[in-house]
């Protein structure tokens, strides 16, 4: 009896499925996250291991002696020399070790320096910003009065020319200034420039004009009694007002002139 072709066909499909091993088993949902775990913990163990064996040498290259002061160089009064000697025993400091406060404290008492702002760049240097005293005026002949109303005394002060000279008691240099600003722009008109200003004890104000004229004001009525003498000022002839030496202004209505000229005068005034 001859085999049915059908049948023979459906034996070969049957013979060509493929076959799967019972011991083939898939990987279990988590396990690639265990194993990338395990690499990175015996990573991070032979990197400790790695630094603990090396601390001295990583230790040293990290945190390196400050060497470098890159500056804002755009001073009036103070030197880099003067800036280099107040912080030499800061320097050779480990960077993390770096006082910076104390260093700024040792630069802001430097007369000039009002405020001083220090940063650690890495690995080895300071970037340093300076803030400058600005002086306008002598006080007491020998400190300085700044734009803040603050008295300093560095070793400089009468060398500084061309700057007005006020003096006054002690705690006064506000008031003083103040007046200074107020009688400087009533004088602006005249030509006449407030050189020195003057509080005395008893609270008088007297003015040196021009370097060389002083002018007596008194306690009372300061700014109508100047504003009269500016009008006085303004109507006399140059040739005369150069030569007067002092002027006093004490008087209900009239003022006393004494000229390098002439002798001692006094004017009326209503």
């Amino acid at each position: 009896m001859r085999p049915d072709p059908s049948d023979i066909a459906a034996r070969r499909m049957r013979n060509t499925r493929p076959r799967y091993s019972s011991s083939a088993q898939p990987l279990k949902p988590g396990s690639g996250k265990k194993l990338t775990l395990v690499i990175l913990a015996l990573l991070m163990i032979a990197s400790l291991i790695l630094v603990i064996q090396n601390r001295d040498g990583i230790g040293q290259y990290i945190n390196r002696p400050i060497s470098k002061v890159k500056m804002d160089k755009q001073w009036q009064q103070v030197t880099e020399q003067e800036i280099a000697q107040m912080i030499a025993g800061y320097m050779g400091t480990g960077f993390f070790y770096f006082d910076v406060t104390g260093a700024k404290e040792i630069l802001e008492q430097h007369a000039w320096i009002k405020e001083a702002s220090i940063k650690r760049i890495w690995p080895d240097s300071l970037l340093l910003r300076i803030t400058e005293q600005v002086a306008i005026a002598l006080w007491d002949e020998d400190k300085l009065l700044t734009q803040y109303g603050e008295i300093i005394q560095p070793e400089n002060a009468r060398e500084l020319n061309g700057l007005p000279i006020l003096s006054g008691p002690i705690d006064s240099q506000i008031e003083v200034m103040e007046q200074f600003q107020l009688m400087s722009k009533l004088l602006f008109s005249s030509g006449l420039r407030l050189s020195g200003l003057t509080l005395s004890q008893r609270g008088s104000w007297n003015l040196t004009l021009n370097d060389s004229m002083q002018v007596a004001v008194g306690r009372e009525q300061v700014g109508e009694r100047l504003q009269r003498f500016i009008e006085f000022y303004e109507g006399q002839p140059a040739a005369q007002t150069a030569g007067f030496s002092s002027v006093d202004l004490r008087y209900n209505n009239g003022i006393a002139v004494e000229s390098s000229h002439e002798e001692r005068a006094e004017v009326a005034v209503r």
